[in-house]
């Protein structure tokens, strides 16, 4: 009987074909909507949590007023250029609190000659005092970074081993960074300070536009801290005892997009439950009147020896095979939509994105199907057992 019932379902939503399509495409759309909303959420914050971990500092000092180019180079990547005397770094090491602190140059390529790619942001670093980026450049080679050497983000298109040029001077690629989603580490060029010094002294006569640092400057300085103190307390004190500088925690860089996580967790979460409870709703009707249609033939069924949960399965199986194959394409039509709308949404919003692991991927297509053949069943539950409760001869004869 169970062949039987398969077979009379698929039979039955076949002789309704445009109803049943348009049920399908409906229950699609919403799993489509809850799949890539729940990889993008995903994403984003694993790029945000990974970001932040190699950020691997307690506090970024940056010159005051330019808080927000920090934030848009950290988060968006964007290629934001601001300078301090270094002499600062000296001052940030004698506040109270301050374990460790470090200097970091930041340079962007100009669109001339001098530069093999533009638009890439430039990292100088300390390696003798650095703490941070040292750490994960380890992954690309397992010895220190010489001068006129480079690692560079995975989103920069060269192999190790080839040679680039700024302002008058070869960074021979000696590594690459795996992916992160943060555009300040896959689309950057990390190297020494003494290499950002001498494209600094070449510049000068080496570049349609020379570079307007001086050479004792720096852009940041990132500093670790005594674990007895906490970042907001420390930020106060070197906002306090050096002037001319405003100090960001962790949370104040990753706290924007934090904000437009969660406006869009919400966005998304309230539309695909509205669509939801409507497709639901909507699933339920189709199926009462379904079953309205077919009591003539539900009553010869049981007139022929089915029984009850014969007729309740039917109507349940066919309810499942149309949400199986409206999960389906709903997780075709997701995953499309997550290709077409990652750069855009990353664009629009400044946001880092890196694509889940893969099994949390097949988690949420998993949990996708399983909740739209879950609505599909529940929504039908209802007309398939009002008609399995009938009568043969009643259900016969309201249906003729």
């Amino acid at each position: 009987m169970q062949m039987s019932n398969f077979r009379l379902a698929l039979r039955n939503l076949s002789r309704r074909g445009f109803r049943s399509m348009a049920l399908a495409v409906a229950l699609a759309l919403v799993v489509a909507l809850l799949f890539a909303g729940a990889i993008a959420m995903k994403s984003i914050s694993t790029s945000i949590t990974l970001g932040s971990q190699r950020l691997g500092a307690d506090l970024m000092v940056v010159p005051e007023g330019y808080q927000d180019s920090a934030r848009a180079t950290l988060i968006a990547g964007k290629p934001s250029v601001f300078y301090m005397p270094e002499e600062i770094l000296d001052k940030v090491r004698k506040v109270k609190g301050v374990r460790k602190a470090t200097p970091q140059l930041f340079l962007k390529s100009a669109e001339f000659e001098c530069c093999t790619y533009v638009d890439i942001l430039l990292v100088a670093f300390d390696q003798e005092s650095d703490f941070t980026i040292g750490s994960w450049l380890k992954e690309a080679i397992d010895r220190p970074l010489e001068d006129r050497e480079t690692i560079i983000g995975r989103s920069i298109p060269l192999a190790t081993g080839l040679t680039m040029k700024y302002f008058g001077v070869p960074l021979k690629v000696v590594g690459d960074l795996a992916e992160t989603g943060l555009e300040y580490i896959d689309h950057a060029a990390f190297m020494t300070l003494a290499t950002a010094r001498e494209m600094i002294r070449k510049s000068r006569t080496m570049s349609e536009k020379p570079l307007e640092i001086g050479e004792d400057e720096i852009s940041v300085v990132l500093v670790q801290l005594d674990p007895a103190i906490t970042p907001e307390r420390a930020k106060v004190f070197v906002e306090y005892e050096v002037e001319g500088v405003k100090a960001l925690t962790s949370q104040d860089v990753i706290g924007t997009v934090k904000q437009q996580l969660a406006v869009l967790v919400r966005t998304i979460g309230g539309i695909g439950l509205s669509l939801w409870l409507i497709t639901v709703v909507l699933i339920g009707l189709v199926f009462s009147m379904s079953v309205n249609e077919r009591q003539r033939e539900m009553g010869l069924l049981q007139a022929m020896g089915a029984k009850r949960r014969n007729i309740f399965s039917l109507v349940a199986l066919e309810a499942a095979l149309l949400s199986l194959a409206g999960g389906l394409l709903g997780l075709g039509a997701g995953g499309g939509l997550l290709l077409a709308c990652r750069e855009p949404l990353r664009n629009a919003f400044k946001l880092p994105y890196l694509w889940p692991d893969t099994g949390f991927v097949l988690l949420a297509a998993l949990s996708a199907v399983i909740a739209a053949l879950t609505s599909g069943v529940l929504a039908a539950a209802w007309p398939a057992f009002r008609i399995s409760r009938m009568e043969p001869y009643q259900a016969i004869r309201k249906g003729e």
